[in-house]
C-alpha cells in the first residue's frame, strides 16, 4: 500500500528513465546560475573569511599536505586543503583570492544537477526536477553565500545531499563515505551522518539489513582515513582542532538569528547557557530521528534531515549565521515532492537571506562599496530573530505533518532496504520490508 498524497504518487512512478543527455532547459538553468554567481565577484567579498582561506592555502603550499598540521596549521575544514594546496602553489594575492571565491561554483552547479536527477526520477517529470534545481540554484540565500561572500558551503552541501541520494539508491558504502566527507567539510553538514545513524539503528534490528549497516560503517571509516591520513591528522587531533574552534567564540549567538539571539543579542557570553543549548540540540536531533519509526522513505529521510538542520541552527548557542544552509538545501527537493512545504521553503529562504545580508552590510567585511552600516538597535535585532525563528517553526511544523498519521504500511518501502528493490518506487516511502509484504 502507498500513500495517496504527492509523495505516495511519486513513489509509485518508478525509477523513471531520463534522457541520456541533460535537457536544454537544465543546461540553460545551470548557465544562468553560473553567471549569477560570477556576477557576485563585483563585490569585495567577506575579507575575514577570505584572509583565513588564503592563509590556509599559503600554509599548505609551503608545508605540503602532510606537513601543514605538523607546523601548527589550524584549518578546520580539512577536505578544503586538497583544493587550496594547488591554488596556493600556483597563485597568490588577488589571483588566489579570486580562485577561492569561485571554489563553491562547481559544487553548487553539481548539486543543482543532482537535485534535478533525484526529483525527476522520483516523479517522472522533468519539470519537477528543474524546479528542485532552481529552488536551490536561484535561491537568494544560496547565491549570497557563494562568490558574493567567498564561502564554500556548497562544498559541504553536495556530499550531504549526495549521501541521502546514495542511501536511497541502495549504495550504503557510498552513502557512509559522503556523509563523513560532508561533516569533515563543515560540522553543520553532519546532518546526513545523523540521519544515516538513525537509519542504521533500524537496520540493526533486521538480520537482512545488517550487512547494509556494515557497508555503511565501512564507507564512513574509509572516508575518514582517506581524508585525514594524507594530512597526518588523526581523529583525536581533528577533535582538538574542532574543540578549539568552538571555544574560540563562546558567545550565545554568532549572528545566528534564533531564539538565543532574540532574547540575548549577539554579544553576550554563553557561560551559563552552553550546556542548556547543547542539551536542547541533542534532544532536537533525537526527536527528529525518532520520526523515522513513522516513515523511512525518501520523503521521510529528507524530512528528518531538514528537522536536524533546523535543530542545529535554532537550538544550540554559538551558532553562526550560515548554519541554516543545510536545512535549505535538503528542503529544496522536499518542497517539490510535497507542495505543502513550498510556502515554508520560500519564507525560510527569504528570512535566511535577510539575516545573511544584515551580517554583510553591518560588519567590517561588507558587500557594499559604502561605509559600514550601523548595527540595528536591540529591539530591531530581536524582531528580526523572531521573524527568522517563526519561519523555522512554521517549516518544522509542516515537515512534522508529513509524519502524522503515517505508518510504515502507508508510506512505502524504506530507502536502502531489500523491500525498496522489490518496490516500483524510487527510494519509495519506507525502506523497510514491511511495505513489500503489504
Amino acid at each position: 500500500m502507498t500513500s495517496s498524497g504527492p509523495a505516495g504518487r511519486a513513489a509509485g512512478t518508478g525509477h523513471s528513465r531520463l534522457p541520456a543527455r541533460a535537457p536544454q532547459s537544465l543546461v540553460v538553468l545551470l548557465v544562468v546560475a553560473a553567471l549569477l554567481r560570477l556576477a557576485g565577484l563585483v563585490s569585495p567579498g567577506h575579507g575575514g573569511d577570505l584572509n583565513a582561506f588564503m592563509q590556509w592555502a599559503e600554509g599548505v603550499a609551503r608545508w605540503g599536505l602532510d606537513g601543514y598540521y605538523a607546523h601548527a596549521g589550524d584549518a578546520n575544514y580539512p577536505p578544503m586543503l586538497y583544493l587550496l594546496w594547488p591554488l596556493g602553489v600556483a597563485l597568490d594575492g588577488a589571483g588566489l583570492a579570486f580562485a577561492i571565491r569561485i571554489l563553491s561554483v562547481p559544487f553548487d552547479l553539481a548539486l543543482g544537477w543532482l537535485l534535478y536527477d533525484l526529483v525527476a526520477r522520483v516523479t517522472g517529470r522533468e519539470r519537477d526536477g528543474l524546479l528542485a534545481a532552481a529552488l536551490y540554484l536561484l535561491n537568494p540565500a544560496v547565491l549570497i553565500v557563494g562568490p558574493i561572500w567567498g564561502q564554500v558551503d556548497g562544498m559541504g552541501a553536495l556530499p550531504m545531499v549526495g549521501s541521502i541520494v546514495a542511501v536511497a539508491r541502495r549504495r550504503p558504502f557510498l552513502a557512509g563515505a559522503l556523509a563523513v566527507l560532508a561533516g569533515l567539510v563543515k560540522p553543520q553538514f553532519g546532518i546526513a551522518a545523523f540521519t544515516l545513524l538513525g537509519l542504521g539503528l533500524f537496520w540493526l534490528r533486521s538480520t537482512v539489513d545488517r550487512p547494509r549497516l556494515a557497508r555503511l560503517g565501512i564507507g564512513a571509516f574509509a572516508a575518514l582515513v582517506v581524508m585525514l591520513a594524507p594530512l597526518g591528522l588523526g581523529p583525536l587531533r581533528y577533535l582538538q582542532i574542532m574543540g578549539d574552534t568552538f571555544t574560540r567564540y563562546p558567545y550565545i549567538s554568532q549572528f545566528g538569528f534564533n531564539p538565543w539571539g532574540m532574547f540575548f543579542g549577539f554579544g553576550d557570553r554563553d557561560d551559563q547557557w552552553f550546556r542548556v543549548g547543547t542539551a536542547l540540540v541533542i534532544a532536537g536531533i533525537g526527536a527528529s530521528l525518532w520520526l523515522l519509526r513513522r516513515r523511512r522513505d525518501l520523503v521521510g529521510v529528507l524530512g528528518v534531515g531538514v528537522l536536524i538542520g533546523l535543530a542545529i541552527y535554532y537550538l544550540p548557542t554559538r551558532v553562526h549565521e550560515r548554519y541554516l544552509f543545510g536545512a535549505v538545501a535538503l528542503l529544496a527537493p522536499l518542497a517539490v515532492l510535497e507542495p505543502r512545504l513550498r510556502g515554508p521553503f520560500v519564507a525560510l529562504s527569504l528570512a535566511f537571506f535577510g539575516s545573511l545580508a544584515y551580517v554583510l552590510v553591518t560588519s567590517p567585511y561588507r558587500i557594499l562599496p559604502t561605509p559600514k552600516i550601523a548595527e540595528y538597535p536591540d529591539w530591531a535585532i530581536s524582531a528580526m530573530c523572531a521573524i527568522v525563528t517563526a519561519a523555522g517553526a512554521w517549516t518544522a511544523w509542516r515537515v512534522i505533518s508529513l509524519f502524522r498519521g503515517q505508518s510504515l504500511l502507508e508510506t512505502g518501502p524504506p530507502v536502502g532496504s531489500e523491500a525498496q528493490s522489490a518496490s516500483p518506487g524510487y527510494g519509495g516511502p519506507d525502506i523497510d520490508r514491511r511495505e513489500a509484504r503489504a
